[in-house]
């Protein structure tokens, strides 16, 4: 019989679209290799006492005003003013051009929420990267699989009034220069449920997504079903007084694993059995359970999905070392 342990489980679900990205054979063989280790953390409970913290005020997305003009003017040429780029190695040992922009040195705690707040439906758009060595020469890697990591991406969202991001190119360049694009992009279209801690077995739409359903809440999480892989749902919880904790996790598994997974005493014959019956369907074409986590009780809940985005404007920035 094996033992427990819930970190292996959300460890795991947050990258099941990497396995997706490979051929179905593939993903499939390398997400059965996993599947010993995910088993492991089903149907468990975690024993980490909740420390109830939070980050100000839920500003719900659907009541967010859009921004003005004058607002979004404002927006870019802050960026412009604030930009800096840099090269340096990553955790990997590999070159990025580092980019970072911020709207203001903020001077209380209060001034950053009420900034998230405010640019919640809103993001930056990087285009047109131009990044050249000192013979002009395109130094920038714009095709490599191997180079997308966590924090490389041209969707930028405002964290705290801050963006960033880096670009992967060739080498050590200390004398880079180029030019990137920006383009300020704004949600037009905001779907939206909410719930209570008490509410069990709802069936929803949410936008294109048909037949989700709420589960439970229980205590610092709650349990969804998904018809199939879903990533741009978004959830937020509060407390009592509407603050929303600062922390918080969504991990997403097949159901049909986590129904097995749930059973008592399996064995180890019983796990090799049912890792292989498991078919490429079973994994990345079925039904999710979708697991939301966070630091605190949970008293209400709020999913929500953004759509249909609009350019507002944009800026090139030239990139000085």
């Amino acid at each position: 019989m094996i033992k427990k342990s819930i970190t292996t489980v959300f460890f795991f679900c947050i990258s099941l679209n990497l396995f997706c990205q490979k051929s179905d054979s593939t993903a499939l063989n390398d997400f059965k290799k996993f599947l010993p280790y995910i088993l492991k953390g089903i149907g468990t409970e975690s024993s980490k006492e909740l420390d109830q913290e939070t980050s100000g005020e839920f500003y719900k997305s659907w009541k967010v005003a859009n921004l003005k003009s004058e607002e979004v003017s404002d927006l870019l040429a802050k960026i412009e003013e604030n930009a800096t780029f840099s090269v340096a190695k990553d955790y990997t040992g590999e070159w990025k051009m580092n980019f970072s922009s911020k709207l203001k040195d903020f001077e209380t705690i209060q001034e950053i929420y009420k900034s998230n707040g405010r640019l919640s439906n809103v993001y930056i758009k990087v285009s047109d990267i131009s990044i050249l060595d000192a013979n002009n020469d395109p130094i920038y890697i714009s095709d490599s699989e191997k180079n997308i990591k966590y924090n490389e991406g041209n969707k930028l969202n405002f964290k705290s009034g801050q963006i960033h991001t880096t670009f992967p190119i060739k080498g050590e360049y200390p004398n880079a220069k180029g030019n990137i694009k920006i383009t300020l992009n704004e949600y037009s279209k905001i779907q939206f449920k909410e719930f209570d801690k008490s509410q069990t077995d709802i069936s929803f739409d949410l936008g294109q997504y048909k037949n989700i359903r709420l589960l439970r809440i229980n205590k610092n999480r709650a349990y969804f079903v998904l018809p199939a892989i879903i990533d741009d749902i978004e959830i937020t919880a509060t407390n009592q007084d509407n603050e929303k904790f600062n922390s918080s996790s969504k991990s997403k598994l097949p159901k049909k694993i986590y129904d097995f997974g749930n059973k008592k005493d399996l064995t180890d014959e019983e796990i090799n059995e049912f890792i292989k019956s498991l078919t490429f369907d079973d994994v990345f074409k079925s039904e999710q359970m979708l697991i939301y986590e966070t630091n605190g009780d949970i008293e209400n809940l709020f999913i929500y999905l953004k759509t249909n985005p609009k350019e507002l404007a944009s800026k090139v920035l030239n990139i000085k070392i």
